[in-house]
């Protein structure tokens, strides 16, 4: 850079003009983005914290809501679950228990109705018959048994009999048993007294152990009678069977189809209908993609503002270029070499331009006077209305982060709320009965027994917006800024002639030709000017189409100067110059009137002259035109020129 500045006039001309540019439009658009960058981290983020905040609010309230209707639905509903499901592991236990039952009845079932006892018994008898040679027992017993079951009246009496029968030959067997223990002993004392003697002395001494019908004087001093179980088996043991078979068959009967069954009915599930629970996590997962999106652009947004400064520099360009190559470019101000070509001019005779006339000095800018010219003030005006606007838009945009935060936290200060939610749920089951039977029911239906309490306090604190206030610094920098927006708006006329300046010194002859060309072509149109207006009036009154408006209110004021005379402070009820069709002012000199009788024109004092103090509307004048067209060339008075 110092070594461009040093090199290149141009270097040199567009650094210093990034000076004012800085301080005119470019800066005032650095400025703004500034503000843009404050509205976008201030109260533009601050709304969308609070939007999530909001989300946040309701999907909190969801699940609190869900909370408190799933402990009602569980004070109500789950005991009896818990009750169900235990009964499945108490109904096996209870089957166990009967099964167990039935193992312990099976003995007694064996014992009167078990037919290998009486097989085996019947083997033995007849062995033991057949060995001694005597009538087979067991045909006996069963020829007696056969006849008692035969006369049976009932179950009870067949099922005695059957059991008499069977006692009836265990008693015999017993006998039998007894019997050949005692023959077996008899002939075991005999072998060992004859091996213990000579054979004389063994038949004198050893012959007794040959009475073997010793063992038999049981049964023959019994009589036939000894094994008779009448009398000594009770007489209700039938009936006392027949009732506990009934008993384990109705018991097994009924534990056959005994089934415990429950079912858990579920819904079948319904497309598009979410709870609150997930239709809260998805505004939530939403919110965070548009959440996330939103401050993708903002950021690249933030990304291009900072390029903004860069406008700075190519303002400076852009203004240095256009001054070097478009000659009525910001070529509106009167310079002091303005005034001395004036003032060779008039010193020549010829036709001047200053003072300015009054169409003129709207468009010319004094670059020494301190007041902005007519062209600057509307200017000032015009952007000054602009930058409301802009006040406006970012006004709105911090009233409405101002005003749902106001919303959240008069929500916050007013909505919070405890819950109080108490319920008990007691049932009872009583089982009156002390046997087994009993016992068990009441084990199975244990379950039910239920006391149940609930008492639970929940407040909906965590759930109330927590909402992020704007700061009061960020207010201060936005409307701080736009405030200096306004004074750059303010100070803008100066520092735009402060951009004519800087490159009238770099380039002196380029500004030197700049003003003779402004000279020259404002001189021109003044000319063409003067020309049209008198062509105008001529045109007009040779048409007969010259005809004084007069309006209602200027018509009322010249026909009662006296009562109406208050109207001149209106525009409507003041005259009209003839030329430039300026309205009288108010205060300050009067328009000339025409003196010819009957004429009701005017002209104001500068059109007055122009004209030659003739009145077009009313005086037979010729066409021709004496003004003179002498301009200044660039090629007279050089040394004029170049010495100033």
């Amino acid at each position: 850079m110092s070594i461009g500045c040093a090199a290149s006039i141009q270097i040199r001309c567009i650094c210093i003009l990034t000076i004012p540019a800085f301080f005119g439009r470019s800066g005032r658009s650095v400025l703004r983005a500034l503000v843009l960058g404050y509205i976008i981290a201030g109260p533009v983020f601050n709304l969308t914290y609070n939007a999530k905040e909001v989300i946040r609010s309701f999907a909190c309230t969801a699940k609190l809501t869900y909370n408190l209707t799933r402990t009602r639905a569980d004070l109500m509903f789950e005991p009896f679950h818990q009750a169900i499901l235990a009964m499945k592991a108490d109904a096996g236990e209870l089957k166990d228990a009967l099964s167990s039952v039935r193992d312990l009845l099976s003995p007694i079932v064996e014992e009167i109705e078990g037919e290998e006892e009486m097989m085996r018994l019947k083997e033995e008898n007849d062995y033991l018959d057949e060995i001694q040679g005597d009538s087979k027992r067991s045909e006996e017993i069963e020829d007696k048994g056969e006849r008692e079951m035969a006369k049976a009246e009932s179950e009870a009496d067949f099922y005695s009999a059957k059991y008499k029968m069977k006692v009836e030959a265990r008693c015999e067997e017993q006998l039998s048993r007894g019997a050949g223990r005692c023959r077996d002993m008899f002939a075991d004392a005999y072998d060992k007294c004859y091996d213990k003697v000579t054979v004389f002395a063994a038949w004198l001494l050893c012959w007794p152990m040959k009475l073997t019908f010793v063992c038999n004087l049981v049964q023959a001093l019994g009589g036939a009678k000894i094994c008779n179980p009448d009398g000594q088996v009770d007489t209700g043991i039938g009936d006392g069977y027949v009732a506990l078979k009934n008993v384990r068959d109705k018991f097994s009967e009924s534990l056959k189809d005994a089934k415990l069954q429950y079912k858990i009915k579920i819904a079948p599930p319904i497309l598009d209908i979410h709870d609150a629970t997930s239709v809260a996590a998805a505004v939530m997962h939403d919110f965070e993609v548009r959440k996330k999106f939103f401050e993708s652009v903002i950021t690249f947004i933030k990304r291009c503002l900072s390029f903004v400064f860069l406008k700075i520099i190519l303002s400076a360009q852009k203004y240095h270029d256009k001054y070097l190559t478009e000659i009525e470019f910001d070529n509106i101000y009167v310079t002091r070499y303005f005034r001395k070509i004036d003032a060779r001019r008039k010193a020549r005779g010829s036709m001047t331009l200053l003072p300015l006339k009054k169409i003129e000095r709207a468009k010319f800018v004094d670059p020494y006077s301190l007041q902005p010219s007519r062209v600057e003030r509307r200017n000032l005006l015009g952007q000054t209305v602009k930058l409301l606007l802009e006040i406006i838009m970012a006004t709105t945009f911090v009233l409405m982060d101002r005003l749902f935060f106001e919303a959240l936290d008069l929500v916050r200060r007013h909505s919070r709320m405890e819950y109080t939610q108490a319920g008990h749920h007691d049932l009872v089951l009583e089982i009156k009965g002390t046997g087994v039977i009993a016992s068990m029911i009441r084990r199975l239906i244990n379950g039910f027994n239920v006391k149940r309490h609930v008492k639970t306090v929940i407040s909906n604190e965590a759930c109330l917006p927590r909402a992020t206030e704007l700061p009061s610094y960020i207010v201060l920098k936005i409307y701080g800024t736009f405030l200096a927006v306004w004074i750059l708006i303010f100070t803008a006329a100066y520092t735009q002639r402060t951009c004519f300046f800087i490159c009238s010194f770099f380039y002196r002859k380029r500004q030197k030709r700049r003003v003779l060309y402004l000279y020259n072509e404002s001189l021109r149109r003044r000319i063409g000017y003067a020309r049209f207006m008198k062509a105008k009036v001529k045109a007009l009154v040779r048409t007969r189409r010259l005809e004084h408006d007069v309006s209602l209110w200027m018509a009322l004021r010249e026909h009662w100067p006296r009562l109406c005379g208050w109207l001149r402070f209106f525009e409507s009820a003041r005259e009209r110059c003839l030329i430039c069709g300026e309205i009288e002012p108010r205060r300050g000199p009067k328009f000339r009137r025409c003196t010819t009788q009957g004429c009701p024109f005017v002209h104001c004092d500068e059109c007055w002259r122009d004209v030659g103090q003739i009145c077009y509307a009313c005086a037979e004048v010729t066409d021709i035109d004496s003004d003179s067209e002498d301009y200044d060339s660039e090629h007279t008075n050089t040394n004029d020129i170049f010495s100033s």
